[in-house]
């Protein structure tokens, strides 16, 4: 076993009592604030594809996943216009058989 001078010994076991002195006072301190988390404003909208040609303009084609309707976003001196509905996609078609 090394010997360690006595000065070094006694500045890490002084370090060792820090450490748990304070994990030890930790439960009496006041609990920290809870954050509150809120889901994303948009998180319902899929982006289906960022390049997407309609009707002879550029722009996004969106999926809103609440009512499966399908939107694109013309895209016009890099600016986003007003969306344009597509079509609305049957997704409880898919739980039938095929035919």
């Amino acid at each position: 076993m090394v010997m360690l001078p006595d000065r070094t010994l006694k500045g890490l076991l002084l370090a060792i009592a820090l450490f748990l002195g304070v994990d030890a006072i930790r439960p009496w301190l006041p609990a920290p604030t809870p954050v509150l988390a809120q889901g994303a404003r948009f998180d319902h909208v899929l982006i289906v594809s960022t390049m997407f040609l309609y009707k002879g303009q550029q722009g996004l084609l969106v999926l809103d996943q609440r009512n499966a309707n399908i939107w694109f976003i013309p895209k016009v001196d890099d600016k986003f216009q007003m969306p344009v509905f597509v079509i609305r996609v049957p997704f409880e078609k898919l739980d039938q058989a095929p035919q």
